[in-house]
């Protein structure tokens, strides 16, 4: 990693998520969220771009002095503006407050023009895999031979997941698959931990049953998009079958 110019992708984070801020801006000292961790990661390794990733949902802006009646932003716009008026309280962060000292130190100061002068907002994403090829294309455009994706814990897996997929079947990317990295932040979504993340792999192991579960789990998930009552009949019905499964498998021990 080192001596390769470096973009870090923070990405969005959905505006109507249940306690935006904590995720997001996370909570000091210890507890940085998407957008400290991704500008401290992105002064760590003196990365040239910064991209801040946007999604489908867009809120106009409260916070400080501004009014509730302005136009809607989207995910990076927000993000961007409520970095800007936040950017003194950086420094409440030990990370980064050990990294360039207090709020009104000439290295503090220096630093917060050189992210200003590396921000790009990416205004035309609409979910992940587009954020990813988005800050792809931007590391083509400029020169970019390395890119770290900063996102919460309960997320950064099904990006890091998404990049190399798109790395692997668009060959303009193909520079960038060594040098694809993800860091993730402190903070989890609303009542969540690392550890509820479930990653499903593709069947690899001998001792164990070939069969292709991932693609039934895949199929589940896709139905998502059914409508709520839906959805809850069939998580209802699945419950009554693992059951059955399971009473069978604990009556063999």
């Amino acid at each position: 990693m080192p001596g390769r110019k470096t973009a870090v992708l923070i990405h969005g984070c959905n505006l109507h998520i249940e306690n935006w801020r904590y995720v997001a801006w996370g909570e000091p000292p210890d507890a940085p969220g998407r957008i400290p961790h991704g500008i401290a990661i992105a002064r760590q390794f003196d990365a040239k771009v910064i991209v801040m990733g946007t999604g489908a949902s867009a809120e106009p802006f409260h916070f400080g002095v501004s009014g509730g009646d302005e136009a809607p932003l989207l995910e990076a716009e927000y993000s961007w503006r409520y970095l800007d008026e936040s950017f003194d309280q950086l420094a409440q962060f030990e990370a980064i407050r050990n990294q360039v000292g207090s709020a009104d130190s000439a290295e503090f100061l220096r630093w917060r023009q050189a992210v200003t002068d590396r921000v790009v907002l990416d205004t035309e994403s609409q979910n992940t895999v587009d954020e990813i090829t988005r800050a792809f294309e931007i590391c083509l455009e400029r020169g970019i031979e390395q890119i770290i994706l900063v996102s919460s814990p309960s997320h950064v897996v099904r990006a890091l997941r998404d990049a190399a997929s798109i790395v692997a079947t668009d060959s303009r990317f193909r520079t960038l698959q060594q040098h694809l990295f993800a860091s993730p932040s402190v903070t989890c979504y609303e009542g969540s931990t690392p550890g509820d993340v479930v990653v499903v792999e593709p069947p690899h192991r001998p001792d164990r049953h070939v069969l292709t579960t991932h693609r039934r789990i895949q199929r589940m998930l896709d139905l998502q998009r059914m409508s709520e009552s839906e959805l809850v009949a069939l998580i209802e019905d699945f419950d009554q079958l693992l059951q059955r499964y399971e009473h069978r498998m604990n009556s063999r021990r």
